[in-house]
């Protein structure tokens, strides 16, 4: 396998989510070992960004950054639901991109070097993904609980399965953190399948579940530590299985990217807002104060850089 030196990072995003990007991108190139490429997708006008850009490339001398604007105005009348359409941007990567590249969400934040994802071996396959650990410890739970909310949950989960063409909810990953190989996917004809954004419409999780069933023969299951969502803490539940619980130690200890998935956001709040059902989940509680506060201290490093600040 003969990859490019450079690891190539894109990210896609709307105005709403761009200054969280500019932090997670601050996180990249912080970490990373060597020169790194990045490409920068907004759906919105470039220009409101570009200070930023050019200030990050100013104290990464080692990255090469561009802007390079998405038009989504075809696919203005698609219904949003709970995400918004510039999410569903990253499905033309195939169209606007060739070889290798690891796609981040901007909520993403590398708190390591990102070369050994880049090099990982996709053994043939289009994508390289984490599972999405909440659906994975769902289905471990109706496997394993007798409680009817466990059987409900995990019912539920099999059943949006069946919707989503008999996918297998065991293999379904988290599409925040991606390695694609474009030239691959190309290759086996699930490049125009990849960027039917039209379709999407009908899954409640949009582009992630249509990422699940055009790669579903096709994935590689990266390790956990390279999209952790909060540090994963369902995952050391009884009911999950020793070997998973093991398998899923890493990325609640010392991720690699950790994801700052769901509704709650951390530059929301300088600290995590008081949540009453988190008083029975110890580490639920811990790793979400834990990985809150590393927001704080990257968003604070980016802002010197930028000399603004990102958020009022």
């Amino acid at each position: 396998m003969t990859l490019p030196e450079t690891p190539h990072v894109v990210y896609f995003f709307d105005d709403t989510f761009a200054p969280c990007t500019l932090v997670s991108l601050h996180s990249v190139l912080s970490r990373i070992a060597g020169p790194v490429r990045v490409t920068l997708h907004p759906t919105f006008d470039g220009e409101k960004i570009a200070a930023d850009v050019s200030a990050l490339q100013a104290a990464f001398p080692q990255a090469d950054l561009s802007l390079r604007e998405v038009d989504l105005s075809v696919w203005h009348h698609l219904p949003r639901g709970r995400l918004p359409l510039a999410a569903r941007s990253r499905l033309l990567m195939p169209q606007l991109h060739t070889g290798r590249v690891i796609y981040l969400d901007g909520d993403a934040l590398a708190r390591h070097d990102l070369t050994p994802l880049w090099q990982t071996d996709l053994q043939g396959k289009c994508i390289g993904a984490a599972l999405a650990p909440g659906v994975r410890v769902i289905l471990e739970r109706h496997a394993h609980s007798r409680a009817s909310a466990a059987r409900k949950a995990g019912e539920k989960t099999l059943r949006r399965g069946q919707r989503l063409d008999n996918l297998d909810m065991r293999q379904y990953f988290n599409s925040g953190v991606m390695l694609l190989d474009l030239d691959q996917i190309h290759a086996s004809g699930l490049a125009d399948r990849m960027m039917d954004i039209e379709a999407t419409a009908k899954y409640t999780s949009r582009d992630q579940d249509w990422l699940n069933m055009v790669f579903r023969d096709s994935t590689l299951t990266l390790d956990p530590t390279w999209n952790s969502g909060w540090g994963n803490p369902r995952t050391a539940s009884s009911y999950v299985p020793a070997d998973l619980r093991d398998w899923f130690r890493d990325s609640r200890e010392d991720p690699a990217i950790i994801h700052y998935t769901g509704f709650e956001k951390p530059w929301q709040a300088s600290s995590p807002p008081f949540k009453l059902h988190l008083l029975t989940k110890p580490l639920e509680r811990r790793l979400r104060t834990r990985y809150w506060a590393e927001f704080q201290v990257e968003r604070a490093a980016c802002e010197t850089v930028l000399g603004r600040a990102l958020w009022p």
